[in-house]
C-alpha cells in the first residue's frame, strides 16, 4: 500500500510544478501586455498586479511541492540517524543531494 501512496504523492507533486510552470507563464504574457513607460533614455514597463498575483501562486506551488517532496522523501533517509550511517551509496547520495538542494 506504501507504494501505490507514494506514486500518488508523486502525481501530485509534478502536477503542483506543472500548474506552478502554467502560472509563471501566464504571469510573463500578463506582464508583457503592460504599458512601456520611457522617460529620456530609461525605458521600464509598468508593474500589473495579474502578474504579480500569477507569479505569487505559481511561486506558493512551488515552495509547497518542494518542502512536501522534501519532508516525504527526506524524512526516510534522515529520520534514523542508525539507518543512515549503514546506508546504501545511493541513500546517502540522496541525503546529500538533498541537504544541498536546501
Amino acid at each position: 500500500m506504501a507504494r501505490v501512496e507514494a506514486v500518488i504523492v508523486c502525481i501530485l507533486i509534478i502536477l503542483m510544478d506543472a500548474v506552478a510552470g502554467i502560472l509563471g507563464i501566464e504571469a510573463e504574457k500578463a506582464q508583457n501586455h503592460g504599458r512601456h513607460l520611457r522617460v529620456l533614455f530609461i525605458e521600464c514597463k509598468e508593474p500589473v498586479h495579474q502578474a504579480y498575483r500569477l507569479g505569487i501562486a505559481a511561486a506558493v506551488l512551488l515552495a509547497l511541492s518542494h518542502v512536501i517532496a522534501n519532508l516525504l522523501g527526506g524524512c526516510t533517509c534522515i529520520c534514523s540517524r542508525d539507518n543512515l550511517h549503514r546506508s546504501s551509496a545511493n541513500r546517502l547520495m540522496a541525503v546529500i543531494t538533498l541537504v544541498i538542494s536546501w
